[in-house]
This record gives C-alpha cells, sequence and structure tokens, in this order.
C-alpha cells in the first residue's frame, strides 16, 4: 500500500470502464477517498461496489454522474467533491474519445466532440481543480496516449488532441512547479479496452489488430488496464515526489522501435 496516498481525496474521471476503473480499483487499495466521475451511472456504481470489495469503506466512494464536456457538470463535480470531502489531492483527467475517419471525412462535429472530450475538458477541469490542488500541493496525471506523439491511419483529429494534451501537461507543471502542484502524463499504447471499438473498429479488425501488437509491443503486447493504473498511481504518490512534466509511455516499447 502506498501510505502517502491514504486519505487523499482523487478525482477520476471516466471511471466507469477501462483504465479509469482499473484505477478506481488500484487507488482502491490505498485507502483514498475516490471520486468516481462519468456518463454511465450504474457502470459506476458496480465499480464503487468492486473497490468495496477490495477493503475501502463506503464513506470513501462518491459517484457522480458527470458529461465532461457540459461546464456546469465540471463546476458541480468540483463543488460536490468539495461538499463532501473539503479537499482535492489528486485529479486524473482519464475521460477520453475518439474515432476512425480519414482526414477529408472528419466533419467539424467530429472534430469538436474530440477536441471537446480529450483536450477542452481537461483544460477546464484542471483549471476549476487547481486552487484547490495548491492548498493540498496536490497533482494532476493526465492519461494521454502513444498517438499524442506519434502519428497513426485514420486517427488524425485524436492524435492532434493528444498532443494538445501533451503540451498542456508539460507547459502547466513548469507553470505549477512554484506552488508545488505536479502535472504527469501516462502515454499507453494499445490496451484491451472498449476503446478501439467505440471508434468504430469491427470485431474481426479488433481481433487481427490485437495479434499485430505482439509485434509492435514487443515486451507485453496488448497491456492489460491495470498496467496503466500501477503508473498513474506511482505518478500520483510521493514516490514520484520530484517527477513533473513527465510523459510516461506504458506501451511494451512501442514509441521506441522504428516504423514497421
Amino acid at each position: 500500500m502506498m501510505s502517502s496516498l491514504l486519505n487523499k481525496v482523487v478525482i477520476i474521471t471516466g471511471a466507469s470502464s477501462g483504465i479509469g476503473a482499473a484505477t478506481a480499483l488500484e487507488f482502491a487499495k490505498t485507502g483514498a477517498r475516490l471520486v468516481l466521475a462519468a456518463r454511465n451511472v450504474e457502470r459506476l456504481n458496480d465499480v464503487a461496489s468492486r473497490c468495496s470489495a477490495k477493503g475501502l469503506p463506503q464513506e470513501k466512494i462518491f459517484v457522480t454522474s458527470c458529461d465532461i464536456t457540459v461546464e456546469e457538470n465540471l463546476k458541480s463535480l468540483v463543488g460536490s467533491t468539495l461538499e463532501k470531502y473539503g479537499q482535492i489531492d489528486v485529479l486524473v483527467n482519464n475521460a477520453g474519445s475518439g474515432q476512425y475517419v480519414s482526414f477529408l471525412n472528419t466533419s467539424a462535429e467530429v472534430f469538436d466532440n474530440i477536441f471537446n472530450i480529450n483536450t477542452r475538458a481537461p483544460f477546464m477541469l484542471t483549471q476549476m481543480c487547481v486552487p484547490h490542488l495548491k492548498k493540498t500541493e496536490g497533482c494532476v496525471v493526465n492519461v494521454s496516449s502513444i498517438s499524442g506523439q506519434r502519428s497513426f491511419p485514420l486517427a488524425l483529429t485524436y492524435c492532434m488532441s493528444k498532443a494538445a494534451l501533451d503540451h498542456f501537461t508539460r507547459t502547466l507543471a513548469v507553470d505549477l512547479a512554484k506552488d508545488k502542484v505536479r502535472v504527469n502524463s501516462v502515454n499507453p499504447g494499445v490496451v484491451v479496452t472498449e476503446f478501439q471499438r467505440r471508434a468504430g473498429m469491427t470485431e474481426e479488425a479488433y481481433k487481427a489488430y490485437l495479434e499485430k501488437q505482439k509485434e509492435l509491443q514487443p515486451l507485453t503486447a496488448a497491456i492489460e488496464p491495470e498496467e496503466v493504473a500501477k503508473v498513474i498511481l506511482f505518478l500520483a504518490s510521493d514516490q514520484s515526489a520530484s517527477v513533473t512534466g513527465e510523459l510516461v509511455f506504458v506501451d511494451g516499447g512501442r514509441h521506441a522501435k522504428a516504423p514497421v
């Protein structure tokens, strides 16, 4: 158990599935006080039950419905967190979205939706949390992607949104260093979640895609969400007290390989 996280108040967006749910479960082991936010409350409640099964008391789990593209929802998320716990120590900007579409077929609606979720919402929510993070000398962990630093077909807008998030991480880290607030990101490669299928990949294509990762991500092939969650936990803990402005690749070595 990372004792430095005991009773810390941790907000996790997109906590209903994938990396967000895995992150909630990892933090549950530390005795942190959790704020689980997403649109799907039924799935959030399931994650909350799994956190309880890890030994986290019910009073340390707060589930709240939140559409991060709606500014009033973000204000409510921060306000209700402060009302319940009185502080904010860690913000995990995890919620994300993508869509497989060619450049010429990318509509303004698709572009705006991806940027609103992947870039604007983390910007706005972090802005709202920073005054409270300064009080606790807390930290921000952004969940980015290898796509922020590498190019992939049919994912131009997604890659752009994550590149913007990466530079947000580095620049904000410098801005907030004087306040002892750390800002880092994890940049996963392919993780076994619902992301690719939600973005439009067929089951057959997804199966082949996972098989291909054995070559592209040589250490691990496709990664389980728990592996990303463990790195998020590290970046949120005192074990990384001198780390800020870092993009931590969790991709089985994929970012280090030459294109094949």
